[in-house]
């Protein structure tokens, strides 16, 4: 049995590695001249910045992402944090814990919660909002922003439970150490050992559908014959690639969510814990983290790596980016600082192919052809939904 993976992002390479480990013959066609797409490293001024998503798993090694790399046997150390997060809130840090919402904001919680439940009533989450406490609004903006780039207005209350609840059960972030290229060097190491083969700079052309069958994809005008085709693109790239519109009135749904990352260098650390501290009082900027509290080998010797991250709630990123540079001049008043990078993340290299709550999941209307990645993810955050987007595609072959 043989394999076409499109593209060598961590969705491709996760379902590479799991189609490897059964046997089948992969083969992993990726565009650019690296692998790793939005989730690996580059190297500037002697800091191992991230091309996209930040050196973070948001459930550490407990979730669905660490779960599946010990699953596949992929070597990679990730160190939990603690604590997992904290809020600046009115220039005051408080760990999170389930004691700092109020009383009556959680009883709120909990009795929507129940009312979908049984009755099945769904709302958008800024109706929740409306009467709560001001902390705990802020708090759910911030939230979103710094783990989906979305807003409140933008996700269903059910889709946030869910979330919710993988948050409850996996509990808060780890850092790989080696950053997000330690996991893909692990997983192309691994894959390599079942003979898995990763082919840069080959763009797929198309794919080859007959009788609603995926029967291989067109290489440089070759056509390549498999078994299986897994697209790491997305759904709407994919329809593309085959030539036919299968999404129909599903793709003006289907919108990709934005979002700006900063990279910063401190002479002393700021945060000093690798966990999440949300920004309460920010206009824009929704969270950061300091990576080196958990890996100083991500920063130059005594030196530490601040990431801080944003959603773009307009289209004109230059206004966006002088917003997130104003809110990180109050926030880090006082220390001596240089921003490395300012990365934006839209417009065909978004930080999600679709919004969370609008993935439509892996399968497509053709047998063996599936959708993987930041497209077509499981209910939970980022690199964490990407990997049960996997595990749902390796239920279904």
């Amino acid at each position: 049995m043989r394999a076409a993976i499109i593209g060598a992002g961590l969705g491709g390479l996760l379902a590479a590695n799991l189609l490897a480990k059964e046997g089948y013959k992969v083969d992993v066609f990726e565009k650019l001249p690296f692998i790793g797409g939005r989730f690996t490293n580059l190297t500037y001024k002697g800091f191992e910045l991230s091309t996209g998503a930040l050196h973070m798993i948001p459930h550490g090694k407990r979730g669905p992402l660490g779960s599946l790399l010990k699953e596949l046997k992929v070597d990679v150390e990730i160190k939990d944090s603690k604590p997992e997060g904290e809020a600046l809130y009115n220039d005051k840090r408080e760990i999170l814990t389930k004691k700092v919402a109020p009383f009556k904001t959680l009883m709120k919680f909990y009795a929507k919660s129940l009312i979908h439940k049984f009755f099945g009533r769904d709302f958008y989450l800024n109706e929740f909002q409306k009467g709560i406490d001001e902390f705990s609004g802020k708090f759910i903006d911030a939230f979103l922003g710094w783990s989906l780039s979305i807003t409140s207005r933008e996700i269903l209350f059910s889709k946030f439970l869910k979330i919710y609840q993988q948050t409850m059960r996996f509990r808060g972030p780890g850092i790989p150490i080696g950053g997000c290229k330690a996991v893909i060097d692990g997983l192309v190491e691994n894959l390599k050992s079942y003979d898995g083969k990763i082919h840069l700079r080959k763009k797929v052309e198309g794919i080859v559908v007959e009788s609603a069958k995926a029967k291989g994809v067109i290489v440089k005008n070759e056509r390549i014959d498999c078994d299986l085709v897994i697209s790491n693109v997305g759904h709407y790239e994919t329809q593309k690639l085959v030539g036919k519109d299968y999404l129909g009135y599903l793709k003006m749904k289907l919108s990709e969510s934005s979002g700006i990352k900063y990279s910063i260098a401190l002479n002393e650390p700021f945060i000093g814990h690798s966990g999440v501290l949300f920004t309460l009082d920010a206009q824009r900027i929704a969270g950061l983290n300091e990576v080196t509290n958990a890996d100083p080998n991500l920063a130059p010797n005594g030196k530490h790596l601040l990431m801080a991250h944003q959603p773009m709630l307009t289209s004109n990123v230059k206004y966006e980016i002088s917003l997130g540079l104003k809110d990180l001049k109050r926030i880090l008043n006082g220390y001596n600082y240089e921003i490395l990078v300012v990365q934006s993340y839209t417009d065909g290299w978004p930080v999600n192919r679709v919004k969370a709550g609008m993935d439509i999941g892996v399968e497509t209307p053709y047998t063996n052809l599936f959708v993987v990645g930041d497209g077509a993810k499981g209910d939970d955050i980022e690199v964490d939904g990407i990997a049960l987007g996997v595990l749902r595609f390796g239920e279904l072959i």
